[in-house]
Parts: structure tokens; sequence; C-alpha cells
């Protein structure tokens, strides 16, 4: 799909964007960084494709209207990917590293991990959500969050699920276009299966193919923001405290803790954890198997059990050395 790039990068800023996509990268809200990009280097009498500091650091700068982290962080790295792209085939291009713009956030926020009896409490108080005329929270809720610990989705791929994608014959459902532009089958337990139909029958007995499976009284699909606002409702309901907005728990954590909870069971089942984080980064849509190798650390931490079981298994894999 070409792109309305102008001046002397237009043509080296598609091939970046093609690129990135290859490489499975959505690359859609960047694109209007660069386009004003390509008109910037226009304005400032550009007149050959040359990436020089001068130019970078009149970029770099940040604009009256920005915030930081949206904004201006947001423009600076979209052009350091596309200098460091222009290294990458052999031209000379100044690569940005603005000290007013150097990314210095990384996020400290911990992963919140739910016990099995916080899991009861949440499913219990969303269960009593009362019914109103307006609203069609009390079925959506109690059956995403059930979908979410069961399944281990993001939360907005679980918000993006149309009709057309479930296949409740099979128990399978079918996540398109996800995080890193992946897609994967995600298959159900026979007892979520039958909480869906069920689920279905009440809020989808036409059964629309472009009708998404989560949605409001005007058949309209859920906002993230509704379904946050609903969770802390429910975390207060549970009596689970709540640190302020930041400092979770996240309805993201119930993804978190289907994690910890499998590899945990997998632990007390005497199933080779290494050998099921690949299948587990699968399934779970991640980008590497790094990304899912980090829930065994979690998983150790909150169910510190799991390092003895794991010991046991591997304590002998590399035998002791003896000072003769």
């Amino acid at each position: 799909m070409k792109i309305d790039f102008i001046g002397p990068f237009a043509m080296l800023l598609q091939e970046f964007v093609s690129f990135k996509r290859s490489m499975g990268f959505k690359y859609i809200k960047e694109i209007n960084y660069l386009k004003q990009f390509s008109e910037f280097a226009m304005n400032e009498g550009c007149v050959s494709p040359e990436l020089t500091k001068e130019l970078s650091d009149v970029w770099c700068q940040k604009r009256p209207h920005e915030k930081y982290r949206n904004g201006t962080q947001s423009r600076v790295s979209c052009l350091r990917q596309f200098a460091l792209y222009l290294v990458s085939i052999g031209m000379n291009a100044y690569i940005p590293i603005h000290i007013d713009n150097k990314p210095c956030r990384k996020s400290k926020y911990v992963a919140y991990v739910f016990t099995h009896e916080e899991m009861e409490r949440l499913f219990s108080c969303s269960n009593k959500i009362y019914p109103h005329r307006r609203s069609t929270m009390h079925l959506v809720m109690p059956v995403l969050l059930r979908l979410l610990y069961s399944t281990g989705l993001r939360i907005m791929e679980a918000l993006n699920i149309q009709l057309k994608n479930v296949d409740l014959a099979n128990g399978i459902i079918r996540i398109e276009h996800a995080k890193f532009d992946k897609d994967r089958l995600i298959p159900l337990a026979p007892s979520m299966m039958e909480v869906l139909k069920e689920y279905c029958s009440v809020m989808h007995p036409a059964m629309c193919a472009e009708e998404f499976l989560f949605i409001g009284i005007t058949r309209l699909p859920y906002t993230h923001h509704e379904i946050y606002l609903r969770f802390r409702e429910l975390l207060a309901q549970a009596g689970i405290p709540h640190a302020g907005r930041g400092n979770g728990p996240r309805i993201h954590d119930v993804r978190h803790t289907h994690c910890c909870h499998t590899l945990h069971k997998a632990a007390i089942d005497g199933k080779d954890l290494n050998a099921l984080l690949p299948v587990l980064s699968e399934y779970m849509g991640h980008e590497s198997i790094v990304a899912t190798s980090q829930y065994l650390r979690m998983t150790a931490e909150v169910y510190p059990d799991v390092i003895i079981i794991v010991n046991k298994v591997c304590a002998y894999v590399i035998p002791e050395v003896k000072k003769p």
C-alpha cells in the first residue's frame, strides 16, 4: 500500500514502513509521525535524503502542545527507528539521542498474580452484578472474566472477537491481527464452551457473523475503559486492594495469572517446564520465548514450591564437582 510521503525521504520512508510491516509490526499510528517528518524535511529545505544531526535536533525538540510521553517521545522514537534502518542499508544517518527526549521510562509496574481464592471471589462478585435495562454488563462481565482467565487472552483481543471467529461446535476462537500482527487459534475448555454457548443463546440468538462477542445494549462492543471501571468495582467488592491508577491490579493481570497458574499446575504434574515454554509462547502470542520465560520467575516468586519441584527433576543434570 503506497503512502503519501513527500520530499527527499519519501521513497526511503515507504521502504522503511514496508520493512517494519514485513517483520510483523502494524505500523499504523507511526505513519502520521513519518508523514510529518517527510513534510518537515521538505520545509527545512532538504534536497537529498541525508539525515543530519542538525535536522534531527530540530525534529526532536519538544513542541508546546505536546505531552512528553505520548507526543515528543513517540516522534523521536519513530525517527530513531528510521535512522537505524538507513544505517542498516548502508546510508549515512545520524541516530538521534536527544538529551531531553532520551527514553528513560522503564515500567516500574510489578505484575499482580491473583491467588485461586481471589479469582473465585472475583467470579462470585461478577455473578452478582445487578441487572439494568440499559446495560448488558451483568451478562458480559462474568463471561469475559472467565474467558480471560481460562485462555490468557489480552483484554483487547477479547473485546475485538467477532462471532465469525468463534467456533462453538469445536471449541475454538480465532484471534486475528493481534499484537505483532499475529493470528492464532485458542482452544476452549469444555466448561468455557458451555459458558459461551449459554451466553450466545441470550446475547446473540441470530449469531450475526460480523457482530462483536461482547456488546452493550446498543450492540456496539465494550471499550477497554468501560471494562476497566467495572473491574475496579469488582476488586473493591472482592476485598482486593487497589494501589491507585497505574499501580494495579489491572485486568491485564488476569492474563499473567493464567500463565503462572498454568506453569504451577504443570510443575505439580511433573511436566518439564522448559519444554512447555515454547508451546506456551505460541499460545500466548508472544514475540519470543524470552517474554514467556519471565513467567517462570513470577511463578516461582508466588509459588516457591515450584523451585523445590524443579530441583527434584533437574538437580542431577549437572553433577556436583567435588574437590579431590
